[in-house]
């Protein structure tokens, strides 16, 4: 196939000057692209504004985390009034009422009716790390289950437990030791070319579950021939996966995946760092299948867009006064985390959102994904629609019949197929990103409505129709 012809967004006077001033100072290892030049000047609810006075409708939402919308006025006063009377303290050492009313919250809406605990942190990745450390100090064992395709953040035991880009990892090693990876269930493109729900087999043991034969690996070959689950401390998983493309797995996986882990003790890790906190249509991806972990991460959406994060455990994971297995004082904390500040903003952002965003990503979700189904029909570059809520992802492959994908190379200086859909996307005032090898993410504000669905999804498919010309010469 030939190449297809496509020019990078231009990029304005101000937001150029900022840019080469940025480039002076700034590490190289971010993962900006040219195709998103975006130099932002104000944001509110879903539209971004640049230094040159250009307006986009945002459908990335700052990578899933201003769910409630860009500087909502109640999270700009609850920040204000908390600096007011308390910025740091350090809640890993003492007291103070937003830490303190932030988790009732989080116990309370996370899935399990059992007693939990939680430990606050700054990130996402952050919390993989306490996470795994909760696993290995409450067993005794070393061993980590993770997935193919999943992404946990870039610390060293975040790169270790992730296995979506090669790049994540490169001249870092040694990474963390004993982590296996095993199939997710990518069923568009199944690893073991079957199709769901043919694929199903007998119930797994003594459950009413279908065994699936993704699930299989792990059970009959990585527990058979690579590591014991004796020995197995926890399973890491992302209940929708979404770096690797916003997959959507079949109901029976977590729920085999439950049964599993409770039958060889291994703690059932839930991230739902994007995933989680309405973004699908209920507060966790998981209660949409009725799972409850043993530990679940939160963090992205959690304040707003200020650094916090959160492990919620069951009690007896993480407090030595409840198991003495678990662990002890000093065997965690963090000087940051729980910031006050981030608190605050975080007891009203879960205001915003059960006041009325989870039902509002469940409708516009639902309303968005019926309109992209009726795109692929029409066009025959869209090979798969996938997503619950909110959380949407769209394959984009050279024919649908055969799921063939695009050259990676799309264009003369290399450009592939989600860096042209970027773009092509940006110059018309929208911003999307990529997700996977070939797919992209409509991930919006939840306060997103239906017009700007609407205006998103008019844009995305004349920039699908241009590239399918362009493919088909």
């Amino acid at each position: 196939m030939r190449y297809i012809d496509y020019k990078s967004p231009e990029i304005g006077k101000n937001a150029m000057e900022l840019m080469e001033r940025d480039k002076v100072m700034m590490f190289g290892a971010h993962t900006r692209t040219r195709e998103i030049p975006l130099v932002v000047d104000y944001a509110k609810g879903a539209t971004i504004k640049d230094v040159d006075g250009k307006e986009f409708l945002d459908f990335g939402a700052g990578y899933a985390v201003v769910s409630a919308g860009h500087c909502p006025q109640e999270v700009i006063d609850a920040i204000t009034e908390q600096s007011k009377k308390l910025i740091h303290i350090s809640g890993s050492d003492f007291y103070y009422l937003p830490q303190i009313e932030l988790a009732e919250k989080l116990v309370q809406i996370t899935p399990g009716k059992f007693s939990k605990k939680i430990y606050f942190g700054n990130s996402g990745a952050e919390s993989i790390d306490a996470s795994l450390k909760i696993c290995r100090h409450f067993t005794r064992r070393s061993k980590i289950i993770s997935y193919f395709g999943a992404f946990h953040g870039r610390t060293f035991a975040g790169m270790s437990v992730s296995g979506s880009k090669a790049i994540q990892k490169a001249y870092f090693s040694p990474l963390l030791p004993e982590v296996t990876h095993t199939p997710y269930a990518y069923c568009y493109r199944c690893t073991l070319n079957l199709e769901y729900p043919t694929c199903k087999k007998e119930p797994y043991l003594e459950t009413d579950i279908p065994m699936l034969p993704c699930v299989e690996w792990l059970t009959d070959v990585v527990f058979k021939q690579l590591v014991d689950p004796e020995e197995v401390a926890g399973l890491i998983v992302e209940p929708i996966q979404g770096e690797g493309g916003y997959l959507v797995p079949p109901p029976e996986f977590h729920k085999l995946l439950r049964a599993i882990t409770k039958r060889y003790g291994i703690i059932y890790i839930a991230d739902e760092i994007q995933s989680g906190l309405g973004r699908t249509g209920k507060w966790f991806a998981l209660d949409h299948w009725n799972v409850e972990p043993d530990i679940i991460l939160i963090a992205k959406a959690l304040a707003s867009g200020l650094p916090l994060s959160a492990v919620v455990g069951k009690a007896e994971l993480m407090d030595s006064e409840v198991n003495s297995k678990a662990w002890r004082a000093g065997s965690h904390g963090s000087t940051f985390g729980g910031n006050p500040v981030s608190c605050a903003a975080g007891v009203e952002t879960l205001k915003l959102l059960e006041n009325g965003l989870i039902e509002n990503a469940a409708k516009i979700g639902n309303y968005i994904k019926e309109k992209l189904v009726e795109i692929q029909q029409r066009h025959r570059i869209i090979g798969d629609v996938r997503g619950v809520g909110l959380m949407i992802g769209i394959e984009i492959v050279a024919d649908k019949k055969t799921k063939k994908r695009l050259p990676e190379d799309l264009t003369k200086d290399g450009k592939n197929i989600k860096q042209v859909v970027m773009g092509s996307c940006f110059k018309r005032g929208l911003i999307v990103l990529g997700c996977g090898v070939n797919s992209i993410r409509f991930s919006p504000p939840l306060t997103i409505t239906k017009e700007e669905a609407d205006r998103a999804s008019n844009i995305f498919e004349d920039v699908i129709e241009e590239i399918e010309r362009a493919v088909q010469g």
